[in-house]
């Protein structure tokens, strides 16, 4: 299977050996943050009252993409927004891969 997805998979079965395709690539670190990434996902899927965006940048054709978690896109905007003044806040500070 391709590394990149070309199509949105709705078969269950075909997600999860998909997901065990990816986790056997990844480091112990990089496995750590992905159940970590991946639990708060799921709970925007879960709970009415969560809601995420994902921020993906590929540096290889320079494009960028947002995808909404059960948000609106008031709810994106007021989130990055938050997000990037918490950001700049913490600038001066050690980068982390966990930003809450």
């Amino acid at each position: 299977m391709s590394s990149y997805p070309t199509e949105i998979m709705c078969d269950k079965n075909a997600m999860k050996a998909r997901m065990s395709e990816i986790i056997e690539k990844l480091t112990p670190d990089q496995c750590e943050h992905f159940a970590y990434a991946l639990e708060q996902v799921a709970s925007c899927y879960l709970s009415p009252s969560s809601h995420g965006a994902l921020l993906i940048a590929n540096e290889k054709d320079e494009s960028q993409s947002l995808v909404a978690i059960n948000a609106s896109e008031m709810q994106i905007s007021e989130m990055v927004g938050f997000m990037a003044e918490a950001m700049q806040g913490r600038n001066s500070s050690s980068s982390g891969m966990y930003v809450n």
